[in-house]
Order: C-alpha cells, then sequence, then structure tokens
C-alpha cells in the first residue's frame, strides 16, 4: 500500500543502523492478523450500525439502489426526485416570475426567497450524492477490518456508543429541519396565506378553501421531502467524521498500552505495533475517501449558507410584519446554522485529536522493546504525523474558525442593507 506521508523528513539525517527501508517496512505488514484477534462480530459490534438510519434514509429517497424489486424502486425514485429533487426548484423559481401583485410583500418574498436558495442546493447536494455513494460505501472493507480489531469490553462499548450516536445525529437532523417547515406552515395557514407560494399548475388556492388545503398539503409533502433530503446530505458528513474520531482514540488507546503488558514478549509487542500501523493505514484509507465527498458537498453548503443567514436575517429584523413570521424564521435560523455547525465542531475535534498521534506514539513504552521495534516505531511516527483535516472544495479549512467567518459575514452583511435604510426607503416602519 502507498505510504501516505513522504519516507524521508527534510533536516533529519538518522543513522544508517536505524534507517528504514520502505518496502521491507509494507513487506513485514503482510501478517495475518486475523489470527490475533477476535472477531468481534460475533459480539454485535459494528460501526455500520451506526448508519443504518443514514442509508435507509438515501434508499427512501430513490438513491441508494437495493439488490431486489429493481424495477419498482426505479420507478419510485422516478417519482421522488421527478417532483422533489427536479419539479420543487423549478416552482420555486417560477413562483418569483408569476407572484400576483397582491401577493407581493417583501417578507413573504424574504420567506420564500431563503427556502428556494436551499432547496436549490439541497437538489444539487442530492444528485452529487446520487453519483458519490457508491463511493462513499467503499469504505466498509475498512471499517470491517477495524471493527475485527475491537476485542475488550472497552473497545466493544465505544463501537457500540457510537452506533447509538450515529443514528441519533439522523433524528436529530430531522427534528431541526421539520421543527422550521412545520412553524412556517402554522403561521402561514393562520393568516390565510400559503406557507411558500410555490408555483403550482394544478390547484389555484383562490378558487376555493378546497383548494386552498390541497395546496397547503402539496406544498407541505414536497417541502418536508427536500427537508429529509437535506437530513441525509448534512447527517451523513458528522457521521462519518465521529466515525474517524471512534476509531483513532481506540487507535491512541492501543498505543498507550504497547510494551506495558508485562506478560507479552518483545515478538508480541512488535506484532502488535504492526497491527497498530496497520489500523493507521485503515483509518487513512476511510480519511482519504470521506474528505473527498465532503469536499464535494460542504462546498455546495457554504457558498449558499452565508447568503440564506443575510437573507433570513434582514427578513426578521426588517420585514417581518407579525410574531409567527418571526418565529418561523428563527426556525429556519437554527436549521440553517445546524447544517454547518456540527461538522465544522467535529471536524475540530478530529485535527486536534489526530494531531496528538505522533505524541502518543513518541511517549509509548519503546526504550524497553528491541531495535526492529524501535525502527519500526520511528517509520511509524513519520507516517502518524499527517492531520485529518477536511476542506470545502479544497479551498479553505472545515473547522470552527470557519463557521465563525460565514456567521460574521451574515451579520456584515445585514449590517451593511441596514445602513442603506431599506427599511425607510420602503416605508415599513
Amino acid at each position: 500500500m502507498e505510504s501516505v506521508i513522504p519516507n524521508t523528513v527534510e533536516d533529519q539525517q538518522p543513522d544508517e543502523t536505524l534507517s528504514i527501508n520502505k518496502e521491507r517496512f509494507d513487506g513485514q505488514l503482510n501478517i495475518n492478523y486475523i489470527k490475533n484477534v477476535k472477531n468481534a462480530f460475533d459480539r454485535n459490534a459494528r460501526t455500520m450500525h451506526g448508519t443504518m438510519y443514514l442509508f435507509n434514509g438515501f434508499r427512501f429517497l430513490g438513491v441508494y439502489m437495493p439488490e431486489k424489486n429493481r424495477v419498482l424502486y426505479l420507478l419510485w425514485s422516478f417519482l421522488i426526485n421527478s417532483t422533489v429533487t427536479v419539479y420543487l426548484p423549478v416552482a420555486f423559481i417560477l413562483s418569483f416570475v408569476q407572484i400576483s401583485g397582491e401577493d407581493l410583500e417583501i417578507g413573504n418574498l424574504l420567506t420564500s426567497a431563503q427556502v428556494a436558495i436551499n432547496v436549490v442546493g439541497c437538489s444539487v447536494k442530492i444528485i452529487l450524492m446520487a453519483f458519490l455513494l457508491p463511493k462513499l460505501l467503499s469504505t466498509e472493507k475498512f471499517l470491517n477490518r477495524l471493527d475485527e480489531r475491537c476485542k475488550t469490553a472497552e473497545e466493544l462499548a465505544s463501537i457500540n456508543k457510537f452506533t447509538k450516536q450515529g443514528n441519533r445525529f439522523v433524528v436529530l437532523f430531522a427534528v431541526a429541519y421539520w421543527s422550521y417547515s412545520t412553524s412556517t406552515c402554522i403561521s402561514a395557514v393562520a393568516f390565510g396565506r400559503l406557507p411558500y407560494n410555490i408555483y403550482n399548475p394544478f390547484f389555484d388556492y383562490h378558487q376555493s378553501s378546497g383548494h386552498f388545503i390541497l395546496s397547503v398539503l402539496m406544498e407541505m409533502t414536497l417541502l418536508n421531502i427536500a427537508c429529509f433530503q437535506q437530513v441525509v446530505d448534512d447527517s451523513y458528513a458528522v457521521i462519518y467524521v465521529n466515525i474517524l474520531r471512534t476509531h483513532v482514540d481506540l487507535l491512541l488507546k492501543r498505543i498507550k498500552r504497547l510494551g506495558l503488558t508485562v506478560s507479552m514478549s518483545h515478538e508480541d509487542t512488535y506484532e502488535e505495533l504492526k497491527l497498530c500501523i496497520i489500523d493507521h493505514k485503515n483509518i487513512i484509507e476511510i480519511y482519504n475517501i470521506v474528505s473527498s465527498i465532503i469536499s464535494i458537498t460542504i462546498f455546495v453548503q457554504f457558498t449558499i449558507t452565508a447568503t440564506i443567514l443575510g437573507t433570513t436575517l434582514i427578513n426578521i429584523l426588517l420585514f417581518a410584519t407579525n410574531f409567527a413570521s418571526i418565529v418561523a424564521s428563527c426556525f429556519y435560523v437554527l436549521a440553517v446554522v445546524v447544517e454547518i455547525f456540527p461538522l465544522c465542531y467535529y471536524t475540530q475535534y478530529l485535527m486536534d485529536e489526530s494531531n496528538l498521534l505522533a505524541e502518543v506514539v513518541f511517549h509509548s513504552n519503546w526504550m524497553e522493546q528491541n531495535l526492529p521495534y524501535q525502527r519500526m516505531l520511528i517509520f511509524f511516527m513519520q507516517r502518524s504525523q499527517r492531520v485529518m483535516e477536511f476542506t470545502a472544495g479544497k479551498l479553505f479549512p472545515i473547522t470552527l474558525n470557519s463557521f465563525l467567518s460565514i456567521a460574521k459575514f451574515s451579520f456584515s452583511l445585514y449590517t451593511f442593507i441596514k445602513e442603506m435604510d431599506i427599511k425607510e426607503r420602503f416605508g415599513l416602519n
């Protein structure tokens, strides 16, 4: 397997007796490590169990093909994606073109605009995920290898803790997004308006109460499915970053235990070091796959989040004319923040934890080990110096600082527009 960092370090001249040949090093790792560990699958501890809700969501949305009933699934996929992924963004755009004079209120227009921007971005992301999903699923073989290494009660407990946490992320995202859509629907219907004024060629809500109710139901059905698209689009990144965090934490604990078990001989400790290096290789393989996928989808999200936050803040503080509209917009701000904050938070944690790896390797009990062990440990230290950093579009890092920068930009945009006295010019005082 190709090394993940350079094989030499600049400004470092090791003794020839400690120099390590890369081919020899990789060859030493070709060991049958399965016989050295107990299989964790027999104890129902699998990392992929924490992605069950996520991939069930992808399947519901028509982008994760099952092995059976493919024809029926294709029909279902066409129905979902033609109405939500294609029709809904187009309907939002057409609604701005055909809006009537009596419905032309800046507050209502901004409410629809802030959702329209997100709906278009959501459609782009779900289309991207349809193509990237096979690549994401390719991480399973590496996760299975890491799961096989979990043999102690503490390690199995960590895996089981993640499985609950991973599925819980999907639920929490869904609650946050559907809270917004529900609050918007209630506030709009209470004042006799459509929630989003989406272009609807099937029902004229001015014609009768029945058409109004059908129009509301149609809008909310489409929007709730779009919200669920957003749920899986945003939760997959958080889930896989936490998968990496879980296995990095387990690796750190294994490295700390190296050489501390009295009953283990030098040869056994040497074999355990090889297993830790293989664990690190598998983690890096997962990181390389996941980071390339997240880079694409989160770039789309970052490009629209600042605009959405600015539009929503302007709507709340300048044009919202009733309490219900303000509450609905506040829920929307919460939903937009939830889209990016958890990922920024957990990637920051992963960076900090992966940065500890080389330090933990150095502080392990290597002084009492034999020369082959020390040689391999030096090479492992070099490999472990790579920090697991995520970027959006390979342009800027996904960290808490990036999140704060987006928030600052949004408030700067609000301040700029407020100083233009738009509210006074439109006579909204």
